[in-house]
């Protein structure tokens, strides 16, 4: 008889269940092999075996092989993806609980564990500045830089210009980017929008890096979150080009101000 309630939470209520349609949904799709791979024991597989064909996550239209339906498919997507996300969070719990998630789009909250693999780097007493210092290192390294900004850093000034940087600046601190474009016009700062940002995000060649803010909406200068994989750098470039579609140039922004 078929128990009512989520799939997702059916499946995870067992080991045994979460271990055998995850097995079906990668290829393992016979009894003996599924019996072979050690997953539980051998009563424990048949019984999570006839469950998930009664609640038609799995079916075996044969009579030999296993297969997953798209809801059993998508039940086990899920359930990685949680998984997934549960590691992005352990990775760095501190940072997790003292920061501002929220700050975040909705649809980029929930794909959180595209960041799989991160780390975070923060600043120490004895090196203050290593947040900071580790930024310009992947500037200076990149051929092309994505940069969503709450502040203006002159620090950051000469490590990525020219045709390879974008830029999206918060409205708050136009007037400081126009005076530094003032008094170095002979030099390429790249392309440059304005937008009200809540974070920072910079997005390289192979890496993204994301500060948000601290509980309280400070912006928090002495800690990254450092990501090194094309499926977080995929999720960088995504969010970056979402702010960059909705910001303004300097010139509208100025213009609809005065």
């Amino acid at each position: 008889m078929k128990e009512n309630g989520s799939s997702v939470e059916y499946v995870l209520r067992s080991g045994a269940r979460t271990s055998v349609l995850r097995a079906v949904v990668e290829g393992c799709d016979s009894t003996q092999a599924l019996l072979d791979s050690g997953l539980a024991s051998e009563s424990a597989v048949y019984n999570a075996l006839t469950e998930l064909d009664e609640r038609d996550l799995i079916h075996s239209p044969d009579q030999k092989r296993w297969y997953p339906t798209g809801a059993g498919t998508v039940v086990a997507d899920l359930i990685e993806r949680q998984r997934e996300t549960e590691t992005v969070l352990e990775s760095a719990p501190e940072y997790w609980r003292r920061h501002d998630v929220t700050a975040l789009p909705t649809a980029f909250r929930e794909r959180l564990a595209d960041l799989a693999g991160g780390e975070v780097v923060r600043a120490t007493e004895t090196r203050p500045s290593r947040a900071v210092r580790e930024i310009e290192r992947r500037l200076h390294d990149a051929d092309s830089v994505s940069v969503i900004t709450p502040i203006y850093n002159e620090r950051f000034d000469h490590a990525a210009r020219g045709e390879g940087l974008r830029l999206v600046l918060d409205t708050g601190v136009l007037e400081d980017l126009m005076d530094e474009a003032d008094e170095e016009s002979d030099e390429d700062v790249g392309a440059v929008r304005v937008a009200d940002v809540p974070f920072a995000l910079t997005v390289t060649d192979d890496c993204v890096l994301l500060s948000l803010p601290t509980l309280d909406g400070a912006y928090d200068p002495r800690t990254e979150f450092v990501v090194e994989s094309e499926r977080a750098r995929q999720w960088g470039m995504e969010l970056f080009e979402r702010y960059w579609a909705e910001a303004r140039s300097p010139e509208e922004f100025l213009a609809a101000h005065q």
